[in-house]
């Protein structure tokens, strides 16, 4: 009927636009509004009733190729956007039931005007004038106020009602989206459960960049000679199209179309892809590598003549002018390939085998998820810590292209992020209170049976020691805390450190946690009661957030002996520490009574008795994860502090700890 409808049109004469408005600012959405999934405008809210205040405007977007096109849209007209341009129109999200009002302020120099195509109840109308389809706003500052009832749940368009073959062309489009009264995780009702973190639309449409300019300058077009040149989804081309929800580079068009999801575990719910099509053509979408399970068309689920589901399975999927579909999506990992634990059958390619276009790839190098391998010197890889890329994109090839130059275009990416998140494991460590006794830092990346193993640190007296003597030197303090009391053991007897420490003179108390004061020789090995030593893991990326910390290993009875000495009582006890930036920077972490080392937080509580078994721990930072992650010469770095001591009597003896495996999980960018 759209198509229709521009024949009709024959040859018109295109009235010109307004002046260019500004470059807006990229933080109009709202407040805590995600880099990814769909962005719902807030409107406001009192007792039954939504109401939402849109202005038709002009503006300009930006295309990959780098043009720059003139549009028309619908703005909100609320803060924080307040009236700032963006292409397409604000999502408005209500909930059923709820009565709906949208009222427009017309600032274009022809009368629009807004219809909302699928509603159940007849859409009211005050001020205005009739026009063919709807009331219309006046040209320049007209207003018209539209009300109606949100009915049936679903994904619906709402677009101009006047002179449609040039206005939704321009760009006066935007999503509806009506939440069902079972609540925001149902597309519709119970069978169509979905996980609202993973919510998303693809908003569809296109682009003669020959009409928008004869719009811009009032010059004559032919409609029936229209040719389309770009092909955007949610008002951006790819690769645009994957940059973040509100992306400074894209100041007018702040909604990207990254469609991110995990491998989903038994009994999770799916992610929900709303795709609409605002355009005049039909546009085959297809992802690859992925079926989707389309549960509705045009805000109508998918029902069989008993009332059972009628949902189908589709790698691809033609959406028509004017329509909406749903989508419920599932990535199962059904073989759970793992280099380690469940190799490929086959070995995998040699990077030297493999071409990559451009020296740029989103392949991180591994075939398996969550891992990154080796890539040749000079290939810039867009990949962050081993996710899965596909291609979901126009099957027309014309509009896999901006301005006939592909790929680009009707195109966006589904991102599939490692189970827990990205995975990032120790490439550094420090010792900063004990000594190696053997293994790499390596070894806390992988769980087996090699171990990253700390001794404590040691010194020795220069002369013999009296029973009653209360201040004694030692060779070196290097090791052993600056600050605090602190003990340590000469030969059976423990010693508590009470002054002088990080100098070589030391004021001590004798005979400690029911040892007994003791003479000892010259030489005597002074040794501490307490191991500490941090890993850091690096690479992660400005805003990785919702960081997990994840610890495991063990403590042993011997500081010399190659096999784990099992501790039958008196278990050393252990506190997990990780650095935060924010505290004196580089300088709070340093030692290991810098400052800036925080305990990780319960559960589970700290400190933990850990013996000579391997203990597993997982903690979920508190706060803005930017506190953890070092920035300047620290930059995306994260170190994590062991710390180890046997404090409780009685006569407390030396140990070693034995870290196994140290890891982080977080959300990438």
């Amino acid at each position: 009927m759209r198509q229709k409808a521009q024949r009709l049109a024959a040859v018109v004469t295109l009235a010109a636009g307004s002046a260019l408005v500004a470059p807006g600012h990229a933080d109009a959405l709202p407040a805590g509004a995600p880099r990814s999934g769909m962005v719902c405008t807030p409107g406001a809210v009192s007792g039954g009733t939504h109401t939402f205040n849109l202005v038709a405007k002009t503006g300009y977007i930006e295309t990959p190729d780098g043009n720059s096109v003139f549009m028309w849209s619908y703005a909100n007209a609320d803060a924080p956007d307040s009236g700032q341009f963006q292409s397409p129109g604000p999502v408005l999200c209500v909930t059923q039931g709820e009565t709906v009002v949208v009222n427009l302020t017309n600032n274009l120099p022809e009368p629009a005007s807004i219809v909302f195509p699928g509603q159940d109840a007849a859409v009211a109308a005050t001020g205005g004038a009739a026009g063919l389809l709807t009331t219309e706003a006046a040209a320049t500052s007209g207003t018209v106020s539209y009300r109606f009832t949100a009915g049936s749940p679903g994904s619906y368009l709402y677009e101009s009602g006047s002179d449609i073959a040039k206005q939704i062309e321009m760009g006066l489009y935007g999503a509806l989206i009506v939440r069902p009264s079972l609540g925001p995780g149902y597309a519709y009702d119970a069978a169509t459960a979905f996980d609202p973190a993973r919510e998303y639309l693809l908003l569809l449409s296109e682009i003669d960049p020959d009409l928008h300019h004869a719009v811009e300058t009032g010059t004559t077009y032919d409609v029936n000679a229209r040719r389309d040149r770009y092909f955007a989804v949610n008002g951006r081309e790819f690769p645009d199209t994957i940059q973040d929800n509100g992306s400074g580079l894209l100041p007018n068009q702040p909604y990207g179309a990254l469609v991110r999801i995990r491998p989903t575990s038994p009994g999770a719910p799916p992610a929900l892809v709303r795709m609409i099509n605002a355009g005049a053509l039909n546009h085959p979408f297809h992802p690859h590598g992925n079926h989707t399970t389309l549960i509705a068309q045009d805000g109508r689920p998918l029902r069989a003549p008993g009332g059972g589901s009628a949902s189908t399975e589709h790698f691809g999927e033609t959406i028509g002018s004017g329509q909406t579909e749903d989508f419920l999506l599932r990535w199962d990992d059904q073989d759970k390939w793992d280099p380690n634990t469940n190799p490929l059958p086959v070995a995998p390619p040699n990077y030297r085998n493999v071409a990559f276009k451009d020296g740029n790839t989103w392949y991180g190098g591994s075939p398996y998820l969550g891992y990154q391998g080796t890539l040749p010197t000079g290939v810039v890889s867009q990949n962050i810590c081993g996710e899965w890329y596909f291609p979901w994109h126009s099957h027309a090839l014309n509009e896999f292209a901006n301005f006939d130059s592909g790929f680009g275009g009707m195109a966006t990416l589904l991102r599939v992020d490692p189970p827990g998140g990205c995975t990032g494991y120790p490439t550094l460590s420090t010792i900063v209170g004990g000594v190696l006794k053997g293994g790499t830092v390596a070894d806390l990346g992988v769980d087996d049976t090699r171990y990253y193993m700390v001794n404590p640190r040691t010194t020795t007296r220069p002369t013999a020691t009296t029973a009653t003597q209360t201040s004694i030197t030692v060779a070196s303090a290097a090791g052993f805390p600056a600050s605090g009391d602190y003990y340590v053991r000469i030969d059976n007897e423990v010693l508590l450190v009470t002054g002088g420490q990080g100098t070589t003179t030391w004021t001590v108390g004798r005979g400690q946690l029911g040892t007994v004061a003791a003479t000892h020789l010259s030489s005597a090995t002074v040794t501490a009661l307490a191991v500490d030593w941090y890993a850091a893991v690096t690479g992660l990326p400005a805003g990785a957030q919702n960081l997990k910390v994840t610890y495991k290993g063990e403590n042993c009875g011997s500081t010399t002996a190659t096999t784990c000495v099992a501790i039958g009582s008196n278990p050393p006890q252990q506190t997990v520490k990780i650095c935060n930036w924010t505290i004196a920077g580089a300088a709070g972490c340093s030692s290991a009574t810098s400052a800036g080392w925080v305990a990780l937080p319960p559960p589970p509580a700290q400190p933990q008795n850990v013996g000579s078994s391997d203990v597993t721990s997982t903690w979920t930072l508190p706060g803005p994860a930017s506190a953890y992650v070092g920035t300047g010469s620290n930059g995306g770095q994260v170190r994590v502090l062991v710390h180890t001591q046997r404090y409780t009597g009685p006569n407390p003896a030396p140990f070693s700890t034995w870290g196994n495996l140290m890891a982080l999980t977080y959300d990438a960018p």
